[in-house]
């Protein structure tokens, strides 16, 4: 129970912290900014498309469901295409509209480089200056760790429900088709998708801000890191397993088989779609697959402060 005390201390002391810090705030307005920014384009887009859309068929006297049925073949190819080729997936993917995959998709990529900024110096800003004396004479090591990472935890969590319901809001004023029902189920499962594919990235910022004493040096190799789990899993999806069948009309048709298609599996970049896929075991493999990453970043962070001279 003292352990959870310390951490409970901790978490709100660093929470309190960051809302007041001006760099925080900063940060999660830009990055509303930009989720707000990109709604607007590509819900232009999204817009322009439907009402020119119903224009023509207006104008050619064609039946309306058959038109929609059309076009929901069309999105559907698209998605097979440039997306994913599980049936599954794809019949999943088809039900919510393009303008809220696109821009939850464009936010996913950004995340990791935005939680990179929000925390790289949690630790290092307190090592380097030897501030954080004054909490380990008190606290365990660990519960400074883990006080810390639950701050970030909840600072992300505010910030990605807010973005998540402005997406699903706009969404739906753009495409009146889209259920109430599926507001509601893709609400809650892009939030929890986004809060999963976090913990990796989450603890990874912690990892390299409890290595090194200097916030910028952090920053860096944080960034470095990214990159190199960007790359990997890169590799691993430019090119098909030795002897596996692409589908026609697929951009898999175009790669190369190699054995260098097994990388994908070192990179937890690899698994963040699965975290949509409507069948549990693939999503909760993806889920287990980002939680032991973040473990295995958060035991490494551990190990790197205890074992420093503070």
């Amino acid at each position: 129970m003292e352990d959870f005390s310390e951490i409970g201390a901790i978490w709100r002391g660093e929470t309190r912290r960051a809302l007041r810090s001006g760099r925080v705030l900063v940060l999660l307005i830009l990055f509303l900014l930009f989720v707000g920014l990109a709604l607007t384009v590509v819900g232009f887009f999204n817009h322009q498309l439907n009402a020119k859309f119903d224009q023509q068929m207006a104008m050619a006297g064609a039946d309306l469901s058959q038109a929609r049925e059309q076009l929901a073949a069309g999105k559907k190819q698209f998605l097979q295409t440039f997306v994913t080729e599980d049936p599954a997936m794809l019949d999943s993917l088809a039900a919510i509209p393009i303008v809220l995959l696109v821009v939850f998709k464009l936010t996913l990529r950004f995340l990791p480089l935005f939680i990179a900024l929000m925390g790289f110096d949690q630790l290092a800003g307190e090592v380097g200056p030897k501030s954080v004396r004054y909490l380990v004479v008190r606290v365990k090591r660990s519960s400074i760790i883990l006080g810390k990472l639950l701050s970030q935890v909840t600072l992300f969590a505010i910030l990605m429900s807010i973005c998540t319901v402005m997406m699903v809001m706009v969404a739906k004023v753009l495409n009146t088709e889209f259920a109430a029902a599926d507001v509601a189920l893709w609400t809650g499962k892009l939030i929890i998708s986004s809060m999963v594919l976090s913990l990796a990235y989450l603890s990874l910022t912690a990892l390299f801000s409890a290595l090194v004493k200097q916030g910028g040096i952090s920053l860096v190799l944080n960034v470095i890191a990214l990159f190199v789990i960007w790359f990997v899993a890169l590799i691993g999806e430019a090119v098909r397993f030795p002897g596996e069948v692409a589908a026609e009309g697929t951009l898999a048709m175009l790669k190369a088989e190699s054995a260098f298609a097994y990388l994908r599996y070192a990179s937890v970049w690899h698994f963040g779609d699965d975290l949509l896929h409507p069948h549990w075991g693939r999503f909760l493999t993806a889920a287990l697959v980002h939680v032991g990453f973040g473990l295995a970043f958060l035991g490494l962070a551990q190990l790197a402060l205890r074992r420093r001279d503070l």
